[in-house]
């Protein structure tokens, strides 16, 4: 574990400002060259040292706090994982994480300029990542986003989503976006529920109104045939819904469609089954619950036969990484579930692909690496998939599964059964989001 990685740090010669107006090829030919990129001239990098620096960014307090910290543990155990298989190109792997903060912007330019990290990893917000993209870019290191929704991230084709399209060459995504993941509720519903009433209740920002458009628009090209006959958006961490469940249960749906998560779904699934709304509806879908902090949290008040969507969960993948992951997670974390969140596959998977571009490219400068990552394919607790190239999105799966007390869970409470993989291509998301305005970010 002593050898050195050459060109650890970049030096500052040249300024390069948003590197969206120049192209690819001369981004990565100018940061390969020792360019910097960076908010004040100053490159990440540990300097040469024996240790490769990876930092990470999640949301620890707060609303989404749980989830946060479980994608901490999980991005802790491929850290671990990685070193006990050598360490990236013989080196001693080493992260450290933030928490977003006041100033999300200012905890990841202290990340790369002050911690020298030679990448990063994370970010539990859609509306801070699309704020701060520009930013990330110019920061001058790979960012591998694991936690992220938002398909406008990965979107590339700025003529045909011009006011959407927010790709950034250095930023890439290990998650399943949210094309992916609500293509999958409204694939279900058309075969199950096709014709139905659906009305929506989730989370009054940004994300809980996408994820309600992209439902809508992929349900229209599917020939789904559905009445939206109502939209209730309490605001993020209400704790109170009860007007916006009762208004939902007097528009008399068939099927109710949500996008709450964390903190959120806990009060919803609580107050929804005081109010019968459960037992009102045919169906009840939920974007990003899968979350074993939220089904411990509600024990035995969690309804069964819901159907819920997300990036990971942990019996819906049945291969040999996925179990050492699983035993070693366990390691990790510290009161919460001793099982991964949904977003568990995708934050230990950038660890790993870390180590298979840091070591393809024989170091960590960042042009190089950006290189090796576009194409990547990643063997993982979600199987095997590809790095996009052109999106920097990968196509690892979606999964949807169902409430039920037949899952093993190491908690009082229900897990997933009949869990299914969901994926996508671009060509079938942008035939089905025709006309919507809404982007594949595949």
């Amino acid at each position: 574990m002593n050898d050195k990685v050459s060109n650890r740090r970049v030096d500052t010669a040249q300024t390069v400002s948003d590197t969206s107006s120049v192209s690819r090829r001369r981004y990565l030919a100018a940061v390969g060259a020792g360019t910097a990129i960076g908010l004040a001239g100053c490159m990440g990098g540990s300097g040469g040292g024996s240790t490769i620096k990876i930092g990470g960014m999640y949301l620890i307090t707060g609303v989404a706090s749980a989830l946060g910290k479980a994608s901490e543990a999980a991005a802790r155990t491929g850290v671990d994982a990685v070193n006990e298989d050598g360490g990236i190109n013989g080196n001693d792997v080493e992260i450290v994480i933030r928490g977003h903060g006041d100033d999300p912007a200012a905890q990841l330019k202290s990340l790369v300029q002050e911690e020298r990290v030679d990448a990063l990893v994370g970010l539990t917000s859609s509306g801070v990542t699309l704020k701060n993209a520009t930013a990330i870019n110019q920061l001058g290191v790979p960012m591998t986003l694991t936690d992220i929704g938002t398909p406008y991230i990965t979107e590339y084709d700025t003529d045909t989503y011009s006011d959407k399209a927010s790709f950034k060459e250095n930023i890439f995504r290990t998650n399943a976006n949210t094309a992916t993941n609500v293509y999958g509720i409204a694939e279900d519903a058309n075969e199950n529920h096709s014709g139905s009433r659906v009305a929506n209740i989730g989370p009054g920002y940004a994300y809980g109104e996408q994820v309600w458009s992209y439902f809508q628009a992929y349900s229209d090209g599917l020939g789904a045939g559905h009445e939206y006959v109502a939209s209730e958006f309490p605001s993020l961490g209400a704790t109170d819904m009860t007007p916006q469940i009762n208004a939902i249960m007097d528009a008399d749906p068939d099927v109710v469609f949500s996008g709450f998560w964390a903190g959120d779904a806990v009060t919803f699934f609580k107050q929804g089954t005081e109010q019968g709304l459960f037992d009102q509806v045919d169906q009840v879908y939920m974007t990003l619950a899968m979350d074993p902090t939220v089904f411990s949290a509600l024990g035995s008040k969690m309804p069964e036969d819901v159907k819920i969507a997300g990036w990971y969960w942990h019996s819906a993948f049945d291969n040999e990484t996925n179990t050492d992951f699983l035993e070693k997670y366990k390691d990790h974390v510290e009161n919460l579930p001793a099982i991964p969140s949904f977003t568990g596959g995708s934050a230990y998977s950038a660890i790993w692909m870390y180590k298979k571009a840091m070591e393809a490219a024989g170091g960590t400068k960042t042009g190089d690496v950006v290189s090796e990552l576009e194409g990547i394919e990643v063997s993982g607790p979600r199987g095997t998939w590809k790095m996009d190239p052109e999106s920097h999105q990968a196509n690892a799966p979606s999964v949807l599964g169902v409430s039920s007390s037949d899952d093993d869970v190491p908690y009082d409470g229900l897990g997933l059964s009949n869990n299914k993989q969901v994926t996508l291509t671009r060509d079938e998301s942008t035939s089905l989001l025709e006309g919507s305005g809404f982007p594949p970010g595949l």
